[in-house]
């Protein structure tokens, strides 16, 4: 009787720690993660939310949290709001529109203005007055408001110019040589002006945002005529998209850059030469998106990562860059559609944002382990599908097991992973093979899933629910 040859089996590296790195196409690579990032080389929980207060209202529109103040304010459809150090609500005024972003900054005179678009709005908090401003020049359409250097600057988005304010005082912009107007222009190419926004970290630096192209300017109190200049050795050949995709902390600026010969990409500058943080796949994505120009986006801080989340409603789509990292993450609501999360703001040592499908107010951060909307508790769908499984000749292969470690007995609640499988690189996968994990106080910490069959294009998908936070690494597949 001959004897059977020996089975020679192997291990193969199954990347749990991952990001999301599709390619172009699902069969270059169909790896995603949706609701977690990594930190110290472990998939982790991405922040939850928790709804704080119910205003009424539909649409969030911005948020904002005033250092001075000690208060935010909150602008739903078209009522403003100031929230206190105790999360209690008061109107404190009215716009005129209800739809649309709204941009809104503060100066050292207690005025707060805010912007929708159409009107330019002042909110003094220490007279607890809320005005329109009458006296921009005349034909301004005011869009990004921003300060610096103790002045207001309001883009005209009629026109190439953006406006500067007397200091300290939101209702003088008629301050120059003859009282006249002060106002610069985009300068570089025929465009429209969108943004003027103070760069962190940098000084008396200004980014100027136009449609197609972004120009450095610098603030030079001695100019009498502006108080500006240009930087001619220095300008970005992409505009802005939106600028609500605008967003900045630390020394960075982050935005959705387009220009009049190429679509949509991701941007960011520490003031030098602007960077592309897309990948071909999100590039891909960007370039198929029905409405790129309907998105908003802001940059916070997790655990000492800086965050950069931008949302594109009309395709239902959310992505997360995280700096640190530098990897891309896929974020949902509940129900697998774009994240709620309009604009953020730091208040009392928390993240706070208001949402755009409700117009509530809702604590965010990574305390938070599930989405909690005060009447209910929804689970949030996290979920790793790892990069595809091939052999370099193509060979097939059969999958002995997978196992990897993750944290067990950490949760009062139960903890469940679901297992699929694709045999043919991600196209289809199979029914899910559900595993409740150990109960609190049992912490053996490894997962395993045996005997998965034939294949030579392998793709295995992990979905982790509980209410509770999951904490997983890298494994292996036995292969032969």
């Amino acid at each position: 009787m001959m004897s059977q040859p020996a089975v020679t089996t192997k291990q193969v590296p199954l990347d749990i720690v991952g990001s999301t790195v599709f390619g172009r196409y699902s069969k270059i690579n169909i790896a995603e993660t949706f609701n977690m990032i990594i930190s110290d080389d472990w998939l982790v929980p991405y922040a939850g939310y928790k709804r704080k207060s119910q205003i009424t209202g539909d649409f969030g529109r911005a948020i904002f949290s005033s250092a001075r103040a000690n208060i935010m304010i909150v602008v739903v459809d078209d009522v403003v709001y100031a929230v206190n150090n105790n999360i209690s609500v008061t109107q404190v005024g009215e716009i005129s529109t209800s739809t649309g972003d709204v941009y809104i900054d503060e100066n050292n005179n207690a005025e707060i203005a805010i912007c929708d678009r159409k009107n330019l709005y002042c909110y003094n908090w220490q007279l607890n007055k809320f005005t329109k401003v009458t006296t921009l020049p005349s034909g301004v359409v005011p869009g990004y408001v921003s300060f610096q250097n103790g002045r207001f600057i309001v883009a005209d988005i009629s026109s190439n110019r953006w406006y500067i304010g007397q200091v300290n005082d939101i209702n003088t912009w008629s301050w120059g040589p003859g009282s006249t107007p002060v106002f610069n222009e985009v300068q570089t190419k025929a465009d429209k002006c969108v943004a003027a926004i103070r760069f962190p970290g940098r000084g008396n630096l200004l980014f100027v945002f136009g449609q197609t192209v972004t120009e450095a300017w610098y603030n030079i109190p001695d100019n009498q005529i502006s108080g500006y200049q240009r930087s001619s050795a220095f300008n970005v050949d992409y505009g802005c998209l939106n600028p609500a995709t605008i967003a900045n902390n630390e020394n960075i600026i982050v935005w959705l850059a387009a220009n009049n010969k190429s679509g949509p990409v991701i941007m960011w500058s520490n003031g030098s030469d602007p960077q592309q943080i897309s990948t071909d796949g999100i590039n891909y994505k960007l370039a198929s998106l029905k409405n790129p120009s309907n998105s908003y986006g802001f940059l916070f801080k997790q655990d000492g990562h800086l965050l950069y989340q931008i949302t594109f409603p009309d395709d239902k789509l959310s992505y997360v860059y995280d700096f640190n990292t530098k990897k891309f993450f896929t974020l949902t609501d509940e129900y697998m559609g774009s994240h709620i999360a309009k604009r953020v703001a730091f208040f009392n040592n928390k993240y706070y944002f208001v949402s755009f499908k409700d117009g509530d107010l809702y604590e965010f951060g990574s305390t938070l382990t599930n989405y909690d909307y005060g009447d209910r508790i929804m689970e949030i769908p996290r979920v790793r599908q790892c990069s595809p499984i091939r052999e370099p000749n193509q060979k097939p292969f059969i999958v002995n097991n997978l196992t990897f470690t993750i944290e067990q007995g950490n949760s009062p609640g139960i903890q469940r992973v679901d297992f699929s499988m694709s045999k043919n690189g991600g196209i289809s996968f199979s029914s899910y093979m559900s595993k409740e994990l150990n109960t609190q106080g049992h912490r053996m910490n490894r997962l395993n899933y045996w005997n998965l069959g034939r294949s030579n294009d392998f793709v295995a998908q992990f979905r982790f629910w509980s209410e509770s936070r999951f904490v997983c690494t890298n494994g292996l597949a036995s292969i032969y």
